[in-house]
């Protein structure tokens, strides 16, 4: 998405249209925040998850651990 992003923002950039290139970028914004929202559901039950695929216990409870730490920064990418 990132790569789309460029190429769209710098031909806004190149015929001078920069309200374009503002909307270019809200709507990234917004496509990846939601997107990061979605995918926040594996972070919260990778426990679970894992423990319905068959992994060990131990280490299904310690990767849902640093899954939850990692919630902060997983948010932090949209911005």
């Amino acid at each position: 998405m990132a790569s789309a992003l460029e190429t769209l923002c710098g031909q806004a950039y190149g015929a001078k249209q920069y309200t374009l290139l503002g909307v270019y970028l809200q709507r990234f914004l917004v496509v990846l925040f939601l997107s990061s929202l979605v995918l926040l559901r594996l972070f919260v039950f990778a426990e679970a998850i894992l423990e319905f695929l068959g992994q060990l216990e131990a280490v299904a409870k310690l990767t849902g651990e640093v899954a939850i730490w990692l919630i902060p920064m997983h948010l932090s990418f949209p911005f």
